[in-house]
């Protein structure tokens, strides 16, 4: 057959039905030319489930739920324009429901307790440059205390629901920090590869004697000393690029040292986050599963996305999900806050992105009457909570977007028409195919079940599936194409 407009010399189509996509997830990695395109490219605010799009990651405005189970709204927070962290006071107290939601931020802390969620508690406090972690300890009397360590001034502060000092046989800056067994150990920014460690139980006593407290130097193969982790009875000392493992329980003479991990890529302190039975952490080359033991790259989803040179990440986990707020580097680096959150399931090894989260820290908050992530914020005045199905931030619809390219359908040599476009969904959502020379057709689906003409020519395709509402439910799109063998462009 010759075409009278000379666009291309071709014989009689093959028609074919073929599925878009059975849309299990979002894999960069993964190059498919053929259909079905299961895993896309590129895909932000969407979910995967049961072989639909489904809402992604999101956030709303957190909402305690006091012991009689009664809801009610979170005060709002201090310095909703400053890097706030978050900690959680463990305590006694049952009208607290036993612990308290720790709020660090420049020249101070707050607290707010998790029983009535009424009001933030300022701590009276000295001048330190900023407070940037927290962690809960028994002090000499057994008491359950939260031990505190700024950037700046005085390393250590203890917290208690009614006082709050300095530990003055420490100070120097505290860079992490950790309880385990009997003692606290610490790194100091002046010697980054050194960990010292407090007299046993007397987190005030930090003198180096053999009776008290003293410290461990570790050589700087493995890079400077970035956090500290008590897991499965021993502390593990993460390094740039790298995890030693400490035996640090009874008398300091019988401490020992092993290497346990040589990193190929380097490691972000900021992501270690202890899930159950292994402890998830994210590097320059994937995201790693680490049992005490072994490490294991469970995913390699987010390479793409993530540079060796950034930080301020922060992360989290709750019912079986990894919580990763990061910046989202599209087009190689790009420096600036987080702007992204990712949800990894840690069952189904699937990932969910979503974009416009300027999330400054998160932690998770486990009572007796719930169990959620609770996050700050960029310039927002309240708590937050996440979830990994909201599919909106604090009320307005994240950006949704899957996309695949390069699609030739598994007939590189063939010209294809896309004829139909034929879908199921539940909300509004646009469909738009770009050939390789840049001509695009889209067409948009409203809700229930129908098809729609694309009439689109080419032989490397992508497809881009967007939608506005918060909660959606797109169902595989099953397209009828027409391939002409050997067909050609004109010149």
């Amino acid at each position: 057959m010759y075409n009278a407009k000379k666009r291309y010399v071709c014989a009689r189509p093959a028609r074919r039905t073929v599925v878009l996509s059975n849309f299990k997830g979002v894999d960069p990695e993964q190059k498919s030319a053929a259909l079905p395109a299961d895993y896309a490219d590129f895909a932000v605010g969407f979910g995967f489930k049961d072989g639909c799009l489904i809402p992604g990651p999101g956030a709303k405005y957190f909402k305690g739920i006091k012991p009689d189970l009664t809801q009610t709204d979170a005060p709002d927070v201090l310095k909703p324009a400053e890097d706030c962290k978050l900690g959680i006071y463990n305590n006694d107290l049952k009208e607290e429901n036993y612990c308290r939601i720790m709020m660090m931020y420049n020249n101070g802390a707050a607290a707010l307790p998790a029983g009535e969620f009424d009001e933030w508690e300022p701590y009276a406090y000295l001048m330190f440059s900023a407070f940037n972690e927290g962690i809960n300890v028994l002090d000499p009397e057994g008491e359950p205390v939260f031990v505190l360590v700024s950037t700046g001034g005085n390393a250590m502060c203890i917290c208690t629901p009614t006082s709050f000092e300095p530990i003055t046989s420490a100070n120097e800056t505290v860079t992490t920090i950790c309880k385990h067994s009997e003692r606290v150990f610490a790194v100091m920014s002046d010697d980054e590869c050194t960990v010292l460690y407090s007299d046993a139980f007397d987190v005030y006593n930090w003198d180096i004697s053999l009776d008290a407290g003293g410290y461990i130097t570790f050589d700087r193969d493995l890079g400077r000393i970035r956090k500290l982790v008590s897991f499965a009875d021993y502390l593990f000392v993460f390094c740039d690029y790298g995890i030693y493992r400490v035996s640090a329980r009874g008398d300091q003479l019988s401490f020992s040292v092993k290497r346990l991990y040589t990193a190929c890529s380097r490691i972000f302190p900021e992501t270690i986050t202890e899930a159950g039975d292994r402890i998830i952490f994210c590097a320059g080359d994937g995201i790693y599963s680490f049992d005490g033991y072994d490490v294991t790259r469970i995913s390699t989803r987010l390479n793409k996305y993530l540079d060796v040179r950034a930080g301020g990440m922060c992360a989290a986990y709750c019912k079986h999900k990894y919580y990763l707020a990061f910046r989202l580097c599209e087009d190689g680096w790009t420096a600036g806050d987080n702007n992204a959150l990712a949800v990894l399931d840690l069952d189904t090894r699937e990932l969910c992105i979503s974009r416009g989260f300027y999330i400054y820290d998160m932690e998770t908050l486990a009572t007796s009457t719930q169990n959620t992530v609770i996050a700050t914020a960029k310039n927002v005045a309240k708590l937050m909570e996440l979830a990994p199905d909201a599919g909106s931030y604090l009320g307005t619809s994240v950006e949704k977007t899957w996309r695949v390219d390069g699609l030739d359908m598994g007939a590189p040599g063939d010209v294809k028409v896309i004829v139909t476009a034929e879908a199921e969904t539940k909300t509004p959502f646009t469909l738009t195919f770009t050939n390789e020379r840049g001509k695009q057709r889209s067409v948009t689906f409203e809700p229930g079940k129908s098809s729609h003409r694309v009439g689109l020519a080419g032989k490397v395709l992508s497809v881009e599936i967007t939608a506005n509402a918060a909660d959606v439910l797109i169902k595989p799109v099953t397209l009828t194409i027409d391939l002409y063998e050997g067909g050609e462009y004109a010149v």
